[in-house]
């Protein structure tokens, strides 16, 4: 005889990745519908390790109390009564990891670009007797304004800040709207800058009727009420003149209407008004040896020749071949000579892109053979760059024979520079339309395959803050491309981490932290590969060290917040769109000493969504272990109810529970009759 209600089964027995856009019923086995704060190692959910404040001694000038808002004193107020801005001009702006050029003692040091200056970290394993030498005195070690020094043989700690100056010049300091990025090239530290051209004092001025005179080695250039100071650099463009279209001076002497610079003797005149004129801030380099700070690189025409130009002022880089890589501008780029940043030939070393078309150059990346590739906001281009050596030296040019330049896409571009990544035969990178990936073995193309990588999860991507998605960051590690970006909500930092696997070939989860994730870093720490990242508020931390959770950004408030995992399973039906009473649910869990979950049951149609304990009057069922050790626990919990669906939650509350597996049980409607026939 038949049962009365046949009990079924459905569940996962174990998570690969999880995908929010797909409609939860038709999610194959193993996919979960949301993901947060959660890694999914061999098929088991666990919840991430906190984040480890690091470098907690910065003195970072005016750190917020409260962002949005920074609390500080004025010389009209007293500290005791502090003012409310509505700015943030402390913090950091830039970061990056940078190699010491000690050939015997060479370490890694991260550095943090604030201000007016740079700090360095640096992690106390990566000390040894031979680094001593090139570390004392720099170095700040393991999150301390303390030194490492050797005295025989042994590590004497000394009390002093590290900290990088940059130049005292008016145009050094780093403001808020800047573009800033910092990369490390001929063994030195680059700090590009770009200041927002509609701030007062920024924008393009012309030269009056005057034009730009020249006597012997000086120009003095004719600009009503320029309000430039001594010292700074502009960029002239527009000129007749070869030396006055597009080279940047340094301002030797002012007058109201007039100043003038340092130029070649026999320089050729240009009594012309209407040349531009702006105010620009030139890029600043650290050499890596103790006591040096950051310094200009040189302004004016190159000693090579007027047909050159010296580096200029750009928000960003990238270092090729042993080249450097600047934009020029929205749709050009210049490459300098071999072994010589400081040189640049624009007319055999530069190329433009989509001339004249309404797109703009975001970034050069490097692939192979001679070859790299530029991602512009609406397109994508493949650059392959021939070199030819001129007179057996140092100085190269492109070979125009061999070099081209070939447009892989105009369907997709790039918006964010720096979540350019490669990983193997994969480029990942952010557009405008979500994550997407590149793959060499259909040689770059993505015709025929336009669906993004975040086809999964791109409900939650639609969401970005187009404003400043820009500023979005990813990183290749450890078999995961992490994404950094502006959720909804976000104001002025990526507020939430997208990470996929390439090993599951999934979205695995979307973590938060208690600080926006401005910049990801890989250095050493505990002899280990590890990531950080940096913010805009002045923050170094360290992911996934931390078992009890993420330490508070903060070094005056010592609290240690537990991780807010969370899972919730695919829709569970038992194959049918039939009622059906859900009877209980069953789930695998390792809690550790400390730690607690809580699991709800969350059941659909026919009547409305409801949760475990809405009605009736059991609730959640949680679990916390506090037996001082690490313990398996099977959670069976109550159902009771009618529906066509249902799915599990999972909520992690302290410590880092395991979830290994989970099922659900239902009984289902009693077979339909049947009869049975026997014939002798």
């Amino acid at each position: 005889m038949a049962l009365e209600s046949p009990i079924q089964r459905d569940g996962d027995v174990g998570f690969i990745g999880y995908s929010s856009r797909v409609n939860p019923v038709t999610l194959p086995a193993g996919m979960l519908q949301i993901s947060e704060n959660m890694r999914l190692d061999r098929g088991v959910a666990v919840t991430r390790r906190g984040a480890k404040r690091m470098l907690d001694d910065v003195n970072l000038t005016g750190t917020p109390l409260t962002i949005p808002f920074n609390l500080s004193a004025t010389p009209e107020v007293e500290a005791t009564n502090p003012v409310i801005e509505s700015s943030y001009a402390g913090g950091i702006f830039a970061s990056e990891v940078m190699r010491s050029p000690d050939d015997t003692g060479s370490i890694e040091i991260i550095i943090l670009a604030g201000p007016d200056r740079a700090y360095t970290f640096l992690n106390s394993d990566e000390l040894t007797n031979t680094s001593m030498a090139w570390s004392s005195g720099v170095i700040a070690v393991d999150g301390t304004d303390n030194l490492v020094t050797e005295n025989n043989d042994e590590l004497v700690v000394t009390n002093l800040q590290a900290e990088i100056t940059f130049p005292s010049s008016p145009d050094e300091i780093i403001e808020p709207s800047d573009k800033v990025s910092m990369m490390q090239a001929f063994d030195r530290l680059y700090l590009f800058r770009e200041a927002d051209v509609t701030r007062s004092g920024w924008g393009t001025l012309l030269t009056n009727s005057l034009g730009i005179s020249v006597a012997g080695s000086w120009a003095t250039v004719n600009v009503d009420g320029h309000g430039f100071s001594g010292g700074t650099r502009v960029r002239i463009d527009g000129s007749t003149s070869p030396a006055f279209d597009g080279h940047e001076y340094d301002i030797s002497s002012i007058s109201t209407d007039s100043f003038t610079i340092a130029v070649p003797s026999g320089t050729t005149p240009d009594a012309s008004a209407n040349i531009k004129v702006r105010r620009v801030k030139p890029p600043l380099y650290w050499s890596g040896v103790p006591g040096d700070n950051f310094v200009r690189p040189p302004a004016g025409i190159p000693d090579v020749g007027i047909s050159y130009r010296r580096m200029r002022s750009a928000p960003w880089a990238n270092y090729i071949n042993n080249r450097i890589i600047v934009p020029d501008g929205r749709q050009n780029v210049m490459l300098s000579d071999v072994f010589d940043p400081d040189t640049f030939d624009t007319f055999w070393s530069s190329f433009r892109v989509g001339v004249g078309g309404n797109d703009k150059i975001m970034a050069v990346h490097p692939w192979i053979e001679n070859s790299f590739l530029v991602f512009c906001r609406k397109s994508i281009w493949l650059a392959t760059v021939g070199q030819t050596s001129n007179a057996g030296g140092n100085d190269y040019s492109i070979d125009t024979a061999v070099s081209r330049l070939d447009l892989l896409t105009d369907e997709i571009g790039c918006c964010a520079r720096r979540t350019i990544a490669t990983a193997g035969q994969f480029i990942y990178f952010l557009s405008d339309s979500g994550v997407y990936r590149l793959d060499s073995r259909l040689d770059l193309k993505l015709r025929g395959d336009t669906k993004p990588l975040s086809d999964p999860i791109s409900d939650q991507i639609a969401s970005l803050n187009s404003n400043i998605i820009e500023d979005s960051v990813g990183l290749y590690f450890d078999n995961r491309y992490y994404v950094a970006v502006p959720l909804a909500g976000s104001i002025d930092s990526n507020n939430g981490v997208f990470i996929y696997n390439q090993l599951q070939e999934a979205w695995e989860t979307r973590d938060t932290y208690g600080v926006g994730v401005n910049n990801f870093l890989v250095s050493d720490y505990g002899q280990r590969r590890r990531i950080f990242i940096t913010n805009r508020s002045g923050k170094l931390m360290l992911l996934d060290e931390v078992e009890a959770g993420d330490e508070s950004p903060s070094s005056s408030v010592d609290i240690t917040s537990p991780v807010p995992g969370r899972i919730v399973t695919r829709r569970y039906g038992m194959g049918s769109m039939d009622s059906k009473r859900f009877v209980r649910s069953l789930a695998d869990v390792v809690v550790p000493d400390g730690g607690s979950l809580t699991v709800s049951a969350l059941t659909y149609n026919p009547d409305r969504t409801r949760r475990t304990g809405d009605i009736l009057p059991d609730v959640q069922q949680g679990v916390e272990n506090t037996s001082g050790n690490l313990e398996d626990y099977t959670l069976k919990q109550s159902i009771r109810r009618k529906a066509h669906y249902a799915e599990i939650e999972f909520l992690t509350t302290a410590g880092r529970p395991e979830i290994r597996n989970v099922s659900i049980e239902a009984a289902l409607a009693s077979l339909p009759q049947t009869e049975t026939r026997n014939t002798a």
